[in-house]
């Protein structure tokens, strides 16, 4: 068997070349844009990570896939939704090596990003109240969801200030809903899915366009990446985000946000600034509650998603893998109803699993809600999925 390598980088593009010859195949590795040709078209960098990687060749469809460029808006909610409860997640978290809560780590996360198919969601809540109108699921990535990184302060009943320790969290993703219309063929439910962003979870802000949400379609596969300024004035308090429906062969162009508030609205106030300490890739229920606010949405059925390029880099290009964390501490999270333990008697709701290096599923665990009426008496109660 014979190799030839041929690499020729130059200042303004590189190109790389590569021809294989084994048992007659030939491999090519084709011109890869250069750093400034990517910015020009707001296409997201190249990932520090080697060419033949999966995250690597992700990222060469993801930029070739993107052809039409979409403008955008943010637009917040007019109100915050009210919500019922902080469900669980599912998913792996990455902690920064030497992470410790309310503490800047020596090596801080400033990227995620990751890949999935938009999943066709069925309806797992009781279809025949009237009430029980819509439950959906969210897959997102994030950074400084899960450790604290501030103290929070909030008013109690007893009319004094309470400090307790909270996490910043800048995420973005897509969610999936399915509205509940009556008896029949669960099959002929239609999926309602759009990206979205949150920083500082104070609201999901959807990703709208004439400030209508961008819809996709169950079956699409996304790329989100999330990028924040580790220098200059706003460093840490800024992000630029990319989005791309590689199905649909349209992205989103690069756009900088910034920070929401922490402690908003009262004397505490201040911008949300990300210590990098945690990344995550998660799946979760949404928060909004149903037409009735004592009938909470719950989980949608997504079945299994498959989550890849799952990669973090930290602020001196050291990337990180939920299957190869390097110094990073890995962990695992599980979704319970109400997010009490399994070991205590809580019903499970999704389980996750990381399948390789940058391969990540969530599967959801089959149930039904028993009691018509009813989102509680949850059966049966799975302890695996």
């Amino acid at each position: 068997m014979k190799r030839t390598f041929v690499l020729v980088l130059g200042v303004a593009a590189l190109l790389v070349g590569l021809r294989t010859h084994a048992h007659g195949t030939t491999l090519r590795m084709q011109a890869v844009p250069s750093p400034a040709e990517l910015e020009a078209r707001g296409l997201p960098p190249a990932p520090n990570v080697p060419y033949f990687s999966d995250a690597y060749q992700t990222w060469l469809r993801v930029i070739r896939a993107a052809q039409t460029p979409v403008g955008v808006d943010f637009v917040p909610m007019p109100s915050q939704p009210h919500r019922v409860w902080q469900p669980d997640w599912a998913g792996p978290v990455l902690f920064a090596p030497g992470e410790k809560p309310l503490k800047i780590p020596e090596h801080r996360f400033a990227e995620i990003e990751g890949e999935w198919t938009v999943p066709f969601v069925l309806p797992t809540i009781n279809c025949a109240n009237k009430w029980e109108q819509e439950d959906g699921s969210n897959v997102w990535i994030a950074l400084d969801g899960w450790s604290a990184t501030f103290i929070a302060h909030d008013k109690g009943s007893d009319g004094k200030w309470h400090a307790y320790p909270a996490s910043d969290l800048l995420n973005a993703g897509a969610e999936s809903d399915v509205a509940c219309y009556g008896r029949g063929n669960p099959r002929g439910y239609r999926t309602s899915a759009f990206f979205w962003i949150e920083w500082a979870g104070v609201r999901n802000i959807p990703v709208t366009k004439q400030h209508r949400n961008l819809p996709l379609k169950a079956g699409d596969t996304i790329y989100v990446r999330i990028a924040a300024d580790t220098s200059g004035p706003h460093a840490w308090q800024r992000a630029t985000l990319w989005l791309v429906n590689v199905t649909q062969r349209y992205f989103v162009p690069p756009v900088k946000f910034d920070s929401g508030c922490l402690n908003c609205g009262n004397k505490y106030q201040e911008p949300a600034t990300l210590f990098g300490n945690t990344a995550e890739w998660i799946t979760e229920a949404i928060f909004y509650d149903a037409v009735k606010p004592s009938l909470p949405n719950t989980l949608a059925d997504f079945g299994t998603v498959t989550l890849s390029d799952a990669v973090a880099t930290d602020q001196d290009g050291i990337v990180y893998e939920p299957g190869n964390p390097g110094p990073a501490k890995p962990n695992i999270d599980w979704m319970t109803w109400d997010g009490t333990p399994l070991d205590q008697g809580g019903t499970l709701w999704a389980c996750s699993y990381i399948d390789g290096p940058t391969t990540t599923s969530f599967v959801r665990a089959p149930y039904v809600v028993a009691t018509p009426g009813q989102q509680g008496g949850l059966e049966p109660k799975p302890k695996h999925c």
